[in-house]
């Protein structure tokens, strides 16, 4: 099983629409194919670590260099794990701005202009800290045996983080009906987008 992360610049401005249907069909394909990873988005930019078999994370890797929708596409990893880091996601998301590095540790003077693949192909410490604030946990033997209070205090951790996702999604379908609505242009692919997000949040 490998580990691969990438950061890449979108081609043309992606709507919220867009992301969201990125994101709709990340959800779908990963879970048939045994695939997890973290997808932040901000600048215009992709900073993505995808995680399964290798033949299958290679092939999606090469499609996604080769997508038209990205550009200046460079793979910063690619590493053997035996655990996956991002398990509870088939593909988590957060969409990076400036008010969410105010809360984010250890990124010393990295400010929102930096996440580009210029800056972060020459700085792996803030790709790290970036994703590692979304990754599953996975203790060492002797902090297995938490006692239960821990233990409860770790679900409602799980439970606010799923919360966050379903969060994400719902403003990104919301952004996309007032876009589409101030223009006029819902039509019956932009209803099925509605009706496929409102599916994926009702089963979450």
């Amino acid at each position: 099983m490998i580990s691969t992360t990438y950061i890449s610049a979108e081609s043309d401005k992606f709507t919220p629409a867009a992301l969201l249907s990125l994101l709709q069909q990340c959800h779908q394909n990963n879970t048939g194919v045994g695939l997890t990873g973290m997808l932040i988005f901000g600048n215009g930019i992709f900073l993505q670590s995808i995680e399964g078999d290798d033949a299958v994370v290679d092939a999606l890797i090469e499609k996604i260099k080769n997508d038209p929708r990205h550009k200046d596409f460079r793979l910063l990893s690619r590493e053997t794990i035996h655990k996956r880091l991002f398990g509870n996601w088939s593909m988590g998301f957060e969409r990076l701005t400036e008010q969410t590095l105010l809360d984010a540790p250890g990124l010393g003077n990295f400010v929102f202009k930096d996440f580009s693949p210029d800056y972060l192909s020459k700085n792996p410490t803030v790709v790290e800290n970036l994703l590692q604030r979304h990754r599953s946990q996975h203790w060492d033997p002797l902090v297995r045996e938490i006692d239960a209070r821990e233990r409860f205090i770790e679900e409602l951790r799980r439970a606010l983080a799923g919360a966050r996702q379903q969060n994400e999604m719902a403003a990104l379908l919301i952004e996309s009906l007032i876009e589409s609505a101030g223009t006029g242009s819902i039509g019956s692919d932009h209803l099925g987008l509605c009706r496929s997000v409102l599916a994926t949040l009702r089963r979450d």
